[in-house]
């Protein structure tokens, strides 16, 4: 059975501009990465092409999304992140450690 490849956690933050909030959530985030790698890609709300973003989040930025799933909006910290990193983790394990469904020759 071929092992999986290690991959990071996948981070989205939606941000946008003049948001002491999402200046917080930034210095969060990298306090977080020190200890625990991952992607993070960022998103403005409002930059064009991101109206479904800004709907859904102009009264709760940051928010941040784990592969593709919210995991904090409004004020947050490193301690909300972390625990969210560990669970994807211990699931990822979960996944590896789990037989094929296949037949192996």
């Amino acid at each position: 059975m071929a092992a999986r490849l290690a991959r990071l956690p996948r981070l989205t933050l939606f941000s946008g501009p003049n948001c002491s909030l999402c200046d917080i959530a930034k210095a969060e985030l990298a306090k977080v990465r020190q200890t625990r790698p991952f992607e993070l890609e960022t998103i403005n709300i409002q930059d064009p092409g991101q109206e479904k973003w800004k709907r859904k989040y102009v009264y709760w930025i940051p928010a941040l999304h784990l592969e593709g799933r919210e995991i904090a909006k409004g004020r947050w910290d490193a301690q909300t992140i972390i625990p969210a990193l560990d669970n994807w983790q211990k699931q990822r394990e979960n996944m590896d450690n789990k037989p094929s469904s296949g037949s192996e020759l």
